[in-house]
């Protein structure tokens, strides 16, 4: 909808964005459905056991490890390759490195999104991609990292980030955490209803964490992720919240993000020349990452039923993939 209603289809008829998108109403619905999406991501932090997140061994780590390494390191080789054979655009020769470590990523939040769905989060293989999810998402940090470091901010400024984000981390889990327990407890003595929670003082503190993750130069739906896995996913604070808020935020806010994210795309801005070379690049970085988690999921002696899974669990992408693309846009 959101492509329909943008500069790709409508939005070549002369003066139908300044009539129906004009910038104010842009900045609102920006605004509007990017509350949306951290409420989503916070959602469902709530459905995550924590508990699984100790449990990371040593498959989990060969495998999250090959499933980033692979792609990542023969995709750059493939594009220095197709530049010493094509002539790349400036543009293409900017991004391709973006879009390779794109694609080479597997989100945590996507990957427990996708079992959710399947209802298998908590089955043995769940909770293996899960791991693996959660390694390979945490290699693609490190390298981030690492290119800011050494092309951008710079040594000091890359280890002050890192450590204002390992804070912001301590203090969703040592801070905010105990504090919303005690806030339900409370709640719960006080209105004699064990299932009661403190909703409003609940979503203020989601709101600060969320602003202090933008603050800290991270997405504002970092901080609500991690923020819900740190609270109990059972009752009465987990259903309470989602029962709460899943119409709101999922069903609601959710769509209209990828509604924007839609109005914001320009497919005709794209070159035809450089498509293929774009593609062969996409094509093969997904390629190696299916092999390369197969294999290192078959050297941990895993059934190549269930190995073969696992890779296609690891290659799929979803909202976080939509946000990244969209912010790096913007800040382009």
């Amino acid at each position: 909808a959101g492509i329909i209603l943008g500069p790709s289809l409508l939005g070549q008829i002369r003066g139908y964005m300044a009539m129906f998108f004009p910038i104010s109403a842009k900045i609102n619905l920006q605004t509007f459905s990017n509350i949306g999406f951290f409420m989503h991501l916070f959602l469902l932090g709530l459905r995550i056991d924590a508990s699984i997140l100790r449990k990371a061994g040593s498959k989990a780590l060969i495998i999250g490890t090959a499933s980033y390494a692979f792609p990542f390191s023969l995709g750059n080789l493939t594009v220095l390759l197709l530049k010493n054979t094509f002539e790349l655009s400036p543009e293409v020769s900017h991004c391709i490195h973006t879009v390779i470590s794109l694609n080479a990523m597997t989100s945590f939040p996507v990957t427990t999104t996708v079992l959710a769905e399947l209802n298998i989060l908590n089955s043995d293989l769940g909770r293996l991609a899960t791991n693996c999810s959660i390694v390979c998402e945490a290699f693609s940090w490190i390298i981030a990292l690492l290119f800011r470091m050494f092309l951008q901010d710079g040594t000091l400024a890359t280890v002050w980030s890192f450590a204002w984000i390992t804070v912001l981390l301590l203090s969703i889990f040592f801070i905010c955490r105990p504090l919303i327990i005690w806030l339900t407890q409370k709640r719960s003595v006080s209105v004699d209803k064990t299932n009661d929670i403190p909703f409003f003082p609940i979503i203020m503190v989601l709101f600060v964490i969320s602003l202090g993750s933008e603050v800290l130069g991270v997405h504002a739906a970092f901080g609500a992720f991690w923020l819900g896995v740190s609270l109990p996913d059972g009752p009465p604070l987990g259903t309470g919240l989602t029962t709460k808020l899943e119409m709101f935020a999922t069903s609601l806010m959710l769509p209209c993000f990828i509604a924007i994210s839609g109005i914001q795309t320009n497919f005709l801005k794209i070159e035809k020349s450089q498509v293929k070379v774009i593609e062969a690049v996409i094509l093969i970085t997904y390629t190696c990452k299916f092999l390369g988690t197969a294999a290192a999921s078959v050297y941990c002696k895993i059934q190549i039923g269930d190995a073969i899974s696992l890779a296609l669990l690891m290659c799929c992408q979803g909202v976080i993939e939509i946000y990244t693309s969209v912010m790096w846009k913007d800040e382009k």
